[in-house]
Formats: structure tokens, sequence, C-alpha cells
């Protein structure tokens, strides 16, 4: 059985009176909050040591720039069924489950220069190149060809609208969390550079996956440290200076230190790289 972790948010039972599920709900109390999805977060925990070699920023190109997560598939308990009688009557039993995810998709915007296909191109030709079929990295950089050495991990979270409310450990705001292991891209992007008179475009890049997804309470674990020790970067619009004085990733408590309705040990950030 597949339990959700202490980490996640967390459905109060005890809470659901005789009504709430004929439409009524108890609007003084207001122990019920709709689940309010868009606000997520992928993280590189592992990556090919070449193409960070050719990539430095990799992760902060790819962590901070996606634009959609796209691939979770739901699990789904297959049967069979059992024909009982003169009139073939069912009866239906559990035979096996189908996992699936196997593949995913992010969506980065793509910039003049082109960082974000020259990141995929080298990682997927590095694997095989195209006119040889041969995989190149090894002799390139002096490493044995092997999975290990090719593939990343990647964790996938979802939270909730405070999404970098990770200062306190009694406040548990991840409603999913997963993780993708044997990771590697399969396309190089060049589709988007097609021509069409009087068209002018700043393409978006969908980049496909393969991978192996895991969920889990140990999951929700590792996704609930891992947020809470990166450095996400918000910059909010009490940080806004017109001097254009204010540095990248500042944390956004300035305003509030000052006014003395917060300390910054209540404030942390989270970063995506």
């Amino acid at each position: 059985m597949i339990l959700p972790g202490k980490e996640l948010t967390a459905f109060s039972f005890n809470t659901v009176n005789d009504s709430f599920f004929t439409g009524h709900m108890n609007l003084q109390d207001l122990n019920f909050d709709p689940l309010v999805t868009g606000y997520a977060f992928i993280i590189w925990t592992k990556l090919p040591k070449w193409v960070t070699n050719f990539a430095p920023k990799f992760k902060e190109l790819t962590q901070r720039n996606f634009k959609s997560f796209d691939g979770l598939a739901d699990i789904e308990l297959q049967t069979a069924a059992y024909e009982q009688s003169f009139n073939n009557n069912e009866y239906n039993y559990a035979t096996t489950i189908s996992k699936q995810n196997t593949e995913f998709t992010l969506k980065h915007q793509e910039f003049s220069g082109n960082p974000i296909k020259n990141m995929y191109q080298f990682w997927v030709s590095g694997i095989r190149d195209p006119d040889t079929d041969i995989a190149t990295y090894p002799k390139a950089f002096g490493i044995d060809y092997a999975a290990k050495n090719h593939t990343g991990e990647l964790l996938y979270v979802v939270t909730r609208p405070d999404a970098n409310n990770f200062n306190n450990s009694e406040i548990h705001n991840i409603e999913f969390a997963a993780y993708y292991t044997n990771v590697m891209p399969t396309k190089i992007p060049i589709a988007h550079f097609e021509y069409s008179q009087g068209e002018h475009n700043s393409p978006e890049i969908d980049i496909p996956f393969k991978g192996n997804l895991h969920i889990g309470p140990k999951v929700d674990a590792f996704a609930r440290a891992k947020l809470a020790e990166e450095q996400c970067i918000f910059n909010f619009e009490d940080n806004f200076n017109p001097d254009n004085s204010q540095e990248l990733g500042s944390r956004g408590n300035e305003s509030y230190e000052a006014s003395g309705q917060i300390e910054s040990k209540d404030i942390i950030g989270i970063s995506n790289g």
C-alpha cells in the first residue's frame, strides 16, 4: 500500500459533518480548502557530469524556465471477467496493475542564442550521434558508456499557493511529489526554426523525456527536505526599487523587517538551483 507521507497536506476526516457530501459546507469553521493546482517545481538531483561540464547553468536554465510539466498518467488496476449463468453475467476480479508513467514532457521558453536547444542537443547527441549511431560522450570525456553516466534524476513537486512556506516544520504545504529515475531527453529540437512568410514567433520548446516514476512517503519526505534546503528566487512587489539596485534573488523580507512585522528567520526562500 502506498501511504501519503506526513510531509503532505493532510485532509482531516474528523471534520467531515453529516451534510458535507450533500453540497453543504460550514462557512464559519471553513474546515475545507478546495485543491488549487498550478504551483509546481522541478529539481534536478542528478545530471550527467559531461552535460553540466558543457552547460554549467543547465539546472538554472531548466528549473527556473519550465512552463509546463506533462505526462502524469493515472495508475489503473486491471481486471478480468468471469462469466456465469445462462446469460453470461460477469464477475470481475483483479488481475494486475498498470503503472505506466515512463514518459513526461517539459516545456521551456527559448532565448536568442538557443541555450535550450544547444543543451539538449548536446545531451541527446552525446548518447547517440545522429550520423553514426555511436555514443560519443565516453571517448570525449574519458568515461565508461553506462546508463548511470548519461541519465539523470528529477524531483517534481506540486505545492499549495504558499509555495515557499517551508520555514515552519509544522506547516505542510506539499500536495504531490514524484521522483523520476533513469531520466534522459529523447529529442533534439529544431522544428521551431521553420519559416512561414509573415510569421514571427518566440518559440516554446517541448522536450520529451523517458524515466521511471516513483511515489510514496519517502519521496514526500525527500521533496520537503529538498525544497527547504534550496533557495527559490521570488522577487515580490515590495522588492521593487526604482533605482534598480535590488539584488536578484532577494528573499523579500526587507520591508517587513523594517516595519517589524516579520523577522528574517520567518522568511525562507526556495531555489530551483
